[in-house]
């Protein structure tokens, strides 16, 4: 039985099942992967051409394709010139359907001293996938004589159950790719573009015991952090880098010489920022990369479950807008 066609967004297709999987304790397939890596690209990156995020069904034919050479004409043309790529890793060994039983993400990063940056939510099983692509990727990007650029394997928050492995990945992308982004701001620029356009202050919450009843996205899962994530004992709490956030613009007017885009879905307390856009200048600097930029903890995550459902929204936006009818996905 073929599914209908829901909506096409760029390169990305989704049907009517591909929907179902962002409901909880289902498998995010490569297709929900694809849509969020489009949007992430198009509107979130508006403008940013050194960021490249690769699709999951191009990753699972370069790992398991053996005449590389086959293949270069379906890589971008372009790759050698960006400076950061995110690769989505998934453990299936089948090349007409993206399946498996995890997703894990892997990040090129050019800069001065190019390295591979690994991230994996359920302790590293994805580690031996990761590598074969790595393979080859060095022989595009470095040739057959070269071993390659290092890679590093870090630390990160774990998933809690089976399902959740993809959310996961999702979430680092736009952690990351956020991060990179708005380093690029040059820092004159940014100063001003502050002082026009700041958000509205967030009041301080008040002192108070959290009660049982506290909600999942402020919810610490302090068991969780000392069971699966013990090598950041050694690292701070939360990996927050200063002055990393973007600035708003509410009005309506495009200002001369800025990309305006909307705001990251996945940002914590999102609630606040709604319908906001964020401002940034065309003119980007090549930023300058410190080695906690790569530290993600889980404060700087939201939860897996409304993630879920910021992904629901996204897609039955998607919908309606192309479609111009009431979805009825859920």
């Amino acid at each position: 039985m073929h599914e209908a066609l829901l909506f096409s967004y760029h390169d990305t297709a989704v049907y009517s099942g591909d929907p179902l999987t962002l409901h909880e304790g289902q498998w995010l397939n490569d297709a929900m992967l694809s849509f969020y890596y489009e949007y992430l690209t198009h509107e979130i990156l508006r403008g940013d051409n050194s960021v490249l995020l690769l699709k999951p069904t191009l990753v699972q034919c370069l790992r398991l394709q053996q005449d590389v050479e086959s293949l270069r004409s379906a890589l971008p043309t372009d790759m050698h010139s960006k400076e950061i790529i995110f690769i989505p890793i998934n453990n299936s060994n089948g090349f007409e359907h993206v399946g498996g039983s995890h997703w894990s993400l892997l990040v090129y990063v050019k800069h001065t001293n190019p390295t591979y940056h690994y991230y994996d939510s359920m302790a590293n099983i994805n580690y031996q996938y990761a590598l074969a692509v790595k393979s080859k990727l060095d022989l595009f990007l470095f040739g057959a004589s070269s071993q390659g650029p290092p890679m590093v394997t870090h630390s990160c928050p774990q998933q809690e159950n089976g399902s959740d492995c993809g959310i996961f990945v999702v979430l680092y992308t736009d952690l990351l790719a956020r991060r990179y982004n708005d380093l690029r701001l040059p820092p004159a620029v940014q100063l001003t573009a502050h002082r026009l356009s700041l958000p509205p202050p967030v009041p301080p919450r008040p002192r108070r015991l959290r009660k049982l009843s506290a909600e999942p996205d402020t919810t610490r899962h302090i068991a969780s952090i000392a069971l699966n994530n013990r090598r950041h004992s050694s690292q701070p709490q939360s990996s927050s880098l200063p002055n990393r956030s973007s600035t708003y613009h509410d009005s309506s007017d495009d200002s001369s010489g800025v990309i305006r885009r909307p705001m990251s879905p996945f940002i914590r307390n999102s609630s606040n920022t709604r319908n906001r856009m964020a401002v940034r200048p065309a003119t980007l600097v090549t930023p300058t990369i410190e080695r906690s930029f790569w530290w993600i903890d889980y404060g700087d995550l939201c939860n897996p479950l409304k993630a879920r459902m910021t992904l629901q929204a996204l897609v039955n936006d998607h919908y309606t807008r192309y479609n111009n009818i009431v979805p009825t996905l859920n």
